[in-house]
């Protein structure tokens, strides 16, 4: 380093702590007036109206608070100087989060999410466009530097700060503070010695290039500044579709999240972005700040990244980010009637660890959804055409009239939209309804009558009624003849003599249309053996035959009440029937019988996408928008309550493109904001999207952006996870390590014949002692086993091994986020993604390829990248498996100097 590199590290050392100083002075005086502006500002309060006006201003308050104690902790991240078209330089440094106010002297605050915050992701010598209130200014940035601000000593100090100008760097400064307190001491009368001394302590103090950070904990890297691909990124519009695809390291999780942060402030919103975010919010729906959702594969995952969004000063809770299986549930269960709940709700029981496809069905699964989409819309259609001509045939005048009208409808339904088709039944159904209740009303009547007259004759008739109930088995109560779809929605009887009547209703009804359809009720149903107890206490039979016929009218006038309640509720039944359809014919599923009740996952999806696809694409109706608060609109109305203004999934590549799309789904449909990240190269699951294709099946407007440069490996160990995509699937990477870093590091150690616990263990603590004495303190450690039986056992002798170097050991079970910063963590491999370590081990990796030979190579690739300088491999055998046999080369036996 020359004099004039060390001038240069002396003036903005000195400038930056005196702006470090006056900014964290003048936050510390806001921090310590009262904050909170209360109802009190507002011209006049009224208890009932200005809730949300009270909300916004304490909301505003928290904000101003949230930002003001970032700023305390961390002044500024990046200094750069602009040089304008005058020659004249502008400084601005740059903030996490929205600055208080300008330091004064000619330098200027920019939170990083606003237009100016790009600066800091940009290179010296780029330009860049300054929108300022006299207008456009062009600059040109002559000056750049990164910080990492903390407090030491009661001063401020930044660490490992990077500086780079038009004449010096990039170069690394350990301290500023030192870099100071260097030129101080030479300052006095100082001998040869000091001189010497001094010398010595500014070569260690600034170092040439950018110095690579050390992995000290698990957790997502702090990324303050992203890199100006990164930046551009996360600045496109909120009305954006984009998947990140790239390598580990890549930044691609800490892009997602930035891009949330700035894209929920509205400060930093356009002008249609604030029209969209305004405009997309629903009654009792959250404001725009709080609607989003982020959804990852493992809970593990989901811990970490609570830790990361903290870290960028955005609330996380549970609700907003999710696993898919966890959420998947709550909403087949609880929102829309697929899987059955305790106060009834769908018809089926998911059954998380089994499938009931055929293997071959992995590579079609978007063919299958199309098959089933397409089954039921026609199914609908066709129920709703019989229903048309039997109302068309009838005696009833009215109805037959209806029966026209709604046919005409009905037929026209291909060549129109759903919204439209369904817009044209409910201009219909006011008619429909009057007459159903009419209909309704009389045969009630008639069968209120008749029990009526039981209980007359015998008071007993209900409590011996109940009893032969209660002796049959509930198992035979989906057998009743009754069809459960066409009768209107009652509340279950509270009482058991409640529940006889009702009993004793129903079965006349289906008597009655046994009768009206001239056929017998099987004689060992339920319903069967109730109208066998009746026996002649039923109605005469002519007076069966007219209640039949007439609640036959009444069923196919039922099918056109309220049709979009019944198109997006039919979904689970239409596709009971579906799977039945297809079984028999050896399409999408499986030979041997499948219960009836019974659905895997993936379908609970197909029916979850089927539903919510049809379900947005109604909302994005302006006649439905505009009329969303009248009835025939409240099961959108509920749809509405669960969509959010962003969605987000990390790691996307693990799940399949249906349920992808059942993500989007959530979206809201007047935005359609969704924002993914993942690598095709990191799928590790068998369901799990494989190409841009699936992508853009989900997606069809998705951008695709890649990104190449990666953050967290050294030479050796890219150059190791290229070659392991290459020789396992014939591909190449397209990845790029960071100019002016030192990216050199270790090769990848291994060690064979390794087959007992004991053995691996006396390895393992070989090399984690090594990578102690190349990097002090003990940097972040896992190590991956290949199911969940080995994690515990591992991590115990292995702690008894360690416990003489005071290091400890901890199993963490199912992926589970337990352990301190310095802890050793035993891991099963299929929890580890999204994570990063310095050092990572792979135990029995030829095991591995034994046991998963379909996703070892996804895994072998996933585990690898984990780590950021150190890798080791175990093998029970002699040598690595076939697939990587020729990377031996690559290894060597340990990392002693």
């Amino acid at each position: 380093m020359t004099i004039n590199y060390q001038d240069q590290v002396e003036r903005v050392s000195q400038e930056t702590l005196d702006v470090f100083e006056t900014i964290s002075s003048a936050v510390q005086s806001q921090l310590g007036e009262p904050y909170s502006t209360g109802p009190t500002a507002l011209a006049s309060v009224n208890t009932f109206t200005s809730g949300e006006a009270v909300k916004s201003l304490s909301n505003i308050d928290s904000a101003r608070r949230r930002s003001l104690e970032v700023l305390a902790k961390e002044p500024a991240i990046a200094r750069v100087v602009a040089r304008r078209t005058d020659g004249a330089a502008v400084i601005y440094y740059i903030c996490r989060d929205t600055p208080a106010s300008n330091p004064g002297g000619g330098k200027f605050l920019a939170g990083r999410n606003s237009p100016a915050g790009r600066l800091a992701s940009l290179d010296v010598g780029d330009d860049f466009d300054i929108r300022t209130p006299g207008g456009v200014q062009s600059v040109e940035i002559v000056e750049k530097a990164l910080f990492h601000p903390q407090r030491r000593d009661s001063r401020w100090d930044s660490r490992n700060s990077i500086l780079e100008g038009e004449a010096y760097g990039p170069i690394t400064v350990v301290s500023l503070l030192d870099a100071l307190a260097v030129h101080v001491a030479l300052e006095d009368d100082s001998t040869l010695l000091d001189s010497i001394l001094a010398d010595d302590e500014k070569a260690t103090n600034v170092i040439n290039g950018i110095r690579r950070s050390v992995i000290t904990k698990m957790g997502l890297r702090d990324q303050p500044i992203l890199d100006r691909y990164q930046d551009e990124i996360f600045r496109l519009p909120l009305s954006s579709q984009l998947l990140i695809i790239g390598p580990p390291g890549t930044g691609k999780t800490t892009t997602l999240i930035r891009r949330l942060g700035q894209k929920l402030d509205h400060e930093f919103l356009d002008n249609d972005e604030r029209r969209l975010a305004d405009s997309s919010r629903v009654d009792s729906g959250p404001e725009h700040a709080d609607s989003w959702l982020m959804f990852t594969p493992t809970d593990l995952l989901k811990q970490y990244l609570k830790e990361a969004f903290a870290r960028e000063n955005i609330a996380a809770p549970d609700q907003k980010i999710a696993t898919w299986s966890g959420f998947r549930q709550r909403l087949a269960r609880n929102r829309f009637r697929i899987l059955k709940a305790s106060d009834g709700g769908g018809p089926f029981i998911m059954k998380e660890g089994e499938t009931f496809l055929q293997p071959e069905l992995l590579g079609r699964q978007t063919a299958w959804y199309e098959d089933f989409e397409n089954w039921q819309g026609g199914d609908f259609w066709e129920e709703l055409r019989v229903a048309a001509e039997l109302l068309e045939k009838t005696a009833v005048a009215e109805a037959a009239r209806l029966g026209r009208t709604l046919g005409t409808v009905v037929a026209e339904a291909p060549a129109v939209s759903l919204s439209r088709a369904l817009l044209d039944l409910i201009g219909a159904s006011a008619d429909v309804e009057g007459l159903l209740t009419s209909m309704k009303e009389e045969t009630d009547a008639v069968l209120r009558r008749s029990l009526n007259l039981q209980v007359n004759r015998n008071h007993q008739f209900l409590e011996e009624l109940a009893a032969f109930l209660d002796g049959l088995s509930a198992a035979d109560e989906d057998a009743e003849e009754q069809d459960g779809e066409d009768e209107e929605e009652l509340q279950a009887p509270r009482t058991r003599m409640a529940a006889a009547a009702s009993g004793y209703l129903r079965n006349l009804r289906n008597q009655a249309r046994a009768r009206s359809g001239r056929r017998a009720m099987g004689r060992t149903s339920r319903a069967a053996r109730i109208a066998d107890w009746i026996g002649d206490r039923s109605l005469p039979d002519a007076d069966l035959r007219q209640v039949g016929e007439s609640l036959q009218i009444q069923a196919a006038l039922r099918k056109f009440t309220n049709p979009i309640r019944r198109y997006l509720n039919g979904v689970p039944a239409r596709y009971r029937r579906f799977r039945r359809a297809r079984q028999p014919q050896g399409i999408w599923y499986i030979g041997s019988a499948i219960p009836a009740n019974d659905v895997d996952p993936q379908e609970v999806d197909v029916m979850l996408l089927c539903t919510m696809r049809a379900a947005s694409a109604l909302v994005r109706d302006r006649t439905i928008r505009r009329n969303i608060d009248d009835p025939p609109y409240a099961v959108l109305k509920n749809f509405q309550g669960i969509v959010r203004n962003q969605i987000m999934v990390d790691e996307a590549t693990d799940f399949s493109p249906i349920t992808l799309a059942c993500m989007g789904a959530l979206s809201s449909p007047t935005i359609q904001s969704f924002f993914a990240c993942g690598d095709f190269n990191q799928r590790i699951t068998p369901w799990g999207s494989r190409t841009t294709d699936d992508m853009r099946w989900a997606f069809p407007k998705i951008d695709v952006r890649p990104i190449q440069v990666t953050y967290r490996h050294t030479r050796q160990l890219n150059r190791l996870a290229k070659e392991i995509v290459r020789l396992c699937s014939g591909e190449t990477v397209e990845v790029a390590l960071p100019k002016n870093v030192d990216n050199d590091g270790w090769p990848p150690v291994l060690g064979v014949d390794l087959a007992h616990r004991d053995d691996i263990v006396d390895w393992l603590t070989s090399r984690i002692t090594e990578i102690e004495r190349l990097t002090k303190p003990l940097p972040s450690v896992a190590i991956l086993v290949n199911n969940e039986a080995e994690v515990g056992p591992l991590a115990d002798s292995l702690k008894a091994a360690l416990a003489d170097e005071n290091l400890n050991v901890v199993a963490c079970y199912k992926g589970q986020f337990v352990g301190h910063d310095n802890d050793i963590r035993v891991f099963d491999v299929q929890h580890i993604k999204g994570l990063e370590f310095e050092a990572v081990f792979f135990v029995g990796i030829d095991t591995l390829a034994t046991l998963r030979p379909e996703l070892f190579d996804k895994y072998l690739y996933v585990g690898a990248t984990r780590a950021a300088t150190y890798l080791g491999l175990t093998c029970v055998g002699s040598g690595l498996p076939q697939k990587i046999h020729s990377l031996r080369g690559d290894f060597i036996a340990h990392w002693k100097n």
